[in-house]
Order: C-alpha cells, then sequence, then structure tokens
C-alpha cells in the first residue's frame, strides 16, 4: 500500500480527545485518522444514495423535493437520539 505522509492543524483539545479514543480502541493516530476518513466517506456515499433514492421516491408520489426534506427533517426529529431533553 502507498502512502503519503501529510501535515495540518488541528485544535488541541480536539487532539486531546482523539488520542483518548484512539488509546481506548489501541490504535495509533494515524490508523484512527485513516478510519475516520474511510467512515466519513463511507458516510457520505450512504447519504447521496439515500438523498437519491428520496428524491425518486419524492417523485413517483408527486412531492416536491422541499416536501421531501421536511419530512425526512420531521422524522429525523422525531427520533429519540434526536429529541431534546427538558431541563
Amino acid at each position: 500500500m502507498n502512502t503519503q505522509m501529510i501535515n495540518f492543524s488541528i485544535p488541541t483539545a480536539l487532539l486531546r480527545q482523539m488520542d483518548r479514543l484512539a488509546e481506548e480502541e489501541s490504535r495509533n493516530r494515524s490508523e484512527f485518522l485513516r478510519e475516520a476518513v474511510r467512515q466519513y466517506m463511507q458516510e457520505r456515499e450512504d447519504r447521496k444514495r439515500d438523498f437519491s433514492l428520496m428524491r425518486k421516491s419524492a417523485e413517483r408520489i408527486n412531492m416536491t423535493e422541499e416536501e421531501a426534506y421536511a419530512y425526512v427533517e420531521k422524522i429525523r426529529n422525531s427520533l429519540p437520539i434526536n429529541r431534546k431533553k427538558s431541563p
């Protein structure tokens, strides 16, 4: 596998968080970042596919794209993980 060395800036607090997670997973920084990038890219492709399917489904039932997005947002907000807790 060919590799390329890169340098970039990251806020110190985020780096500390990343290092803690990497340590919990017995990974070094490079392994942790490679996996994070892979996951991000896969999630992005999944979202693109999902939105494409949503558009096609919306067209079949004569729903505008804006209505479809609003409907998806309504569903997302109703999920337990996204509900705001009362103080």
